[in-house]
Parts: structure tokens; sequence; C-alpha cells
């Protein structure tokens, strides 16, 4: 047990002096991390708590950061670089998108030893939605939240894509949804294991493909987890851009309302409130309002494509790329969003 506390207590302090050694050299002064210690973090990257202190310089104070450490992999789907994740959260800063303001981005190879990885501000809240749903200090937070989560959404729809050339579009020829689709059905293949009920939904989902009015910035895991939600304002901060890319505004408004996430009121689990007060929300901020058609069409893609990840990162685990029992969990939920696909295609 020692030794182990050792081990440790020596990487966080070699981490601190990497952190100080590439954060001087951007700050053009000295500087101290006064405070560093992991936080819980995903299946992508660690987290680490910053406590910077500046004394001089452009940057002269103390500053709040969190340290977002690459872990190595990728998010299924993801073809954004973290260069390009960080030039997104850049513009959506600079457009008044509430994200968390990024400092900068730790390249690999970088002469300090820092590992890549992003260093951003850190915004205070709670992201877990069990607190966020149950916990009573959350109950003032709650009463506007939903309204809160539908206007970001219409506000992040609204920021000009020519300004990010980085992000994936839509293949040449083909709506946002069906390029989509080719890449999703791809990962299938690939993963390899038969699934009735996905196919179904594949098929059903293929022959009522949807024309797109608009092209926008989709942020492609728009939800509670990874809102930052603070107990008397509500919504803080929108977190986890790595997905993001140009699509149909309907992807997002599908994924928040999927049973799994608990955003909106679903049959036998309750979330922050009746899913129209989200979509007239969204709607009264300038977004898109969806027709019944194509709402349901987006919330099954969005059980789709969320089946699909589960079942991806299982893979992950079980193709040996990265064994994890956390990544092998994720993969049971499939079942269950198998079942909710066919409690929406029983109708038809």
């Amino acid at each position: 047990m020692g030794d182990r506390r050792s081990s440790e207590s020596a990487r966080v302090d070699g981490l601190r002096r990497g952190l100080e050694r590439f954060i001087q050299g951007r700050a053009e002064s000295a500087v101290s991390v006064v405070s560093l210690s992991p936080l819980p973090g995903g299946t992508m990257r660690h987290a680490w708590a910053v406590d910077l202190d500046v004394p001089s310089g452009p940057l002269a104070g103390s500053h709040r950061l969190i340290y977002l450490q690459d872990r190595g992999g990728a998010p299924l789907g993801s073809r954004l670089s973290r260069e390009d994740e960080f030039r997104v959260l850049s513009v959506m800063h600079g457009a008044g998108v509430r994200v968390p303001k990024p400092y900068w981005r730790v390249p690999a190879g970088d002469a300090s030893g820092v590992a890549p990885g992003l260093i951003v501000e850190r915004v205070e809240g709670e992201t877990l939605a069990r607190r966020l749903l149950q916990d009573p200090t959350f109950e003032r937070a709650r009463a506007h939240l939903l309204e809160q989560i539908g206007e970001e959404l219409a506000r992040i729809h609204a920021v000009p894509t020519g300004a990010l050339a980085c992000l994936v579009r839509p293949a040449m020829g083909k709506t946002p949804a069906e390029g989509q689709l080719v890449d999703l059905e791809g990962m299938l293949r690939q993963i390899g294991e038969p699934h009735p009920a996905l196919e179904l939904a594949l098929r059903w989902l293929g022959r009522r493909v949807r024309a797109s009015e608009r092209v926008v910035v989709v942020h492609g895991d728009y939800r509670l987890g990874n809102f930052i939600v603070d107990p008397g304002r509500g919504l803080s901060a929108v977190l986890d851009w790595e997905l993001s890319h140009l699509g149909d505004p309907g992807e997002d408004l599908g994924w928040v309302c999927m049973r799994f996430w608990r955003c909106v009121d679903s049959p036998g689990a309750r979330g922050l409130g009746p899913r129209q007060r989200f979509f007239d929300a969204y709607a009264g901020a300038g977004g898109q309002r969806l027709d019944p058609e194509g709402a349901l069409y987006w919330e099954v893609f969005a059980n789709f494509r969320w089946a699909i990840v589960t079942l991806g990162q299982a893979y992950r685990h079980l193709s040996g790329a990265e064994r994890s029992l956390e990544l092998a969990s994720i993969g049971r939920h499939c079942a269950e969003v198998e079942w909710e696909l066919l409690r929406f295609l029983k109708r038809f």
C-alpha cells in the first residue's frame, strides 16, 4: 500500500511540474500549480482539477482550470482532432454559448512532458443526472432547467458554420441522415454481432430519410451528464464537444428526448418535464420546430445511434483494444435501447 501511494504521489508531482513548464511558456510569466487533484472522468479522458497562480503578465491572477488528459481512445464515430475540438470551444465561447473558456491545447510530444489534452476553465456545479433530477438542492434549478437546455441548443444551432471548416460535413449528394446511417451501419458490420432489432430500425430509418432544411453545428452528445448545473442559476456550461459536426438540428433534438438520458418525461421514466416544453423553448429561441413525424424520426435515429455506441464501447474491450470493465458494462445497455426501438416501431 505504501509503495502504491508513493508511486501515485510521484505521478502527481511529475504532472504538476510538467503543467507548470507547459503553462509558463504560454503565460509569459513564472506560474505555480497551487493544487492538483484527479476528478471523476469519462471513458476517453482523465480529468484533473488545477488551481493556478500567475503572479504577473497578461494572465496575472488565480485561475481555476481543468486539464483533460487524453487516455488514448476516441469516441465511436468521432473524426474531430483535439486541435479541432479546441477550435470549436473557442468559436462557441466567442459566440456567447455557455462553454468552459478554453485556455490551451497540449499537443502530442510537447517538450513539457505533459500528455496531450485540453486545458479549460473549471466551471463549478453538478453534472450527475441522478442528483439533478432528485436532489432537493437542485429543486430551484429544475424548475427552469429544461427551458434553459432548449434555449441554449437554439443558440448553438445559430452559430455560423463558416468559422468551423474543421467540422465534418455531410457527404456530397447525401442528406445528413443518409451519411450518418452509412457510417453507423459500417460500425455495426465491423462489430459483427447479430442484432435483429437494430437491423429493423436501420431499414425503417433508411426508408424514411428526411431532407434537411438547414445544416447547423450539431453538438452530438447534448444531454444530462454533459451539462454543468448551478443550484441557483441552473445551466452553467455545456461540456464534451468531441462529437460535434455539421448536420441536421433534429439530431440534437432527438438525442435530448431519448429515455436513457431522462432529460424529458418518457413512459415510466420521469425527467425534467414534458418534451413539448423543451421543443417550445427551443423554437422560442429561434430554433426549428419539428413536426410530429420529424420528432419521431430523430428520436428513433438517436436510439439507433446510441445502440451502436454501446456496442462499440463494449467492442473496444472485447477486441482487446482497451481492456475495461467500464467499457464492457456500457454494452449491456444495448438491450434496453433495442427494447425502446421495438416500442417505437411496433406501430408500423
